[in-house]
């Protein structure tokens, strides 16, 4: 179990060592970023959440696809997908009709949730309008 530990350590730091190119000797030490990585990082996610139209959502992948999806209607509510296989598992799995909401932590049928994506095109389901405008200006 030791040797399997070390050995996915080793591997994680090489995999991190190797994504960046050695400095030459010459090189003047790089700078130090202004702020820390993850405080940027979730101000611009957050910043970035605008709201969507259900349509244009494939509540499977959980992915803004900018074009109308597959229509899905299972007990009277509309639901999306993106393909046949999509569509299968909106109406037999009720698991993938619910969702987080981020900033309150609630679970949503995605139906009635109020939709926004981030910059990368990733969804976020939320309660109401209150909770997406909130998580955007957080």
């Amino acid at each position: 179990m030791k040797t399997l530990f070390t050995s996915l350590v080793v591997t994680m730091f090489a995999a991190c060592s190797s994504a960046r190119a050695p400095a030459a000797r010459d090189d003047p030490p790089a700078q130090a970023p202004a702020a820390p990585q993850e405080t940027t990082v979730a101000a611009a996610t957050s910043a970035k959440v605008t709201r969507v139209e259900p349509s244009l959502v494939c509540m499977v992948n959980n992915q803004f696809m900018g074009k109308p999806q597959i229509p899905i209607a299972v007990d009277g509510k509309m639901y999306f997908g993106c393909c046949e296989n999509c569509k299968a598992q909106l109406a037999q799995d009720a698991i993938v009709r619910t969702a987080i909401d981020p900033l309150s932590g609630a679970t949503v049928d995605k139906a009635t949730a109020v939709i926004g994506k981030d910059a990368s095109g990733a969804v976020l389901y939320f309660e109401n309008e209150s909770n997406l405008q909130q998580y955007a200006t957080r």
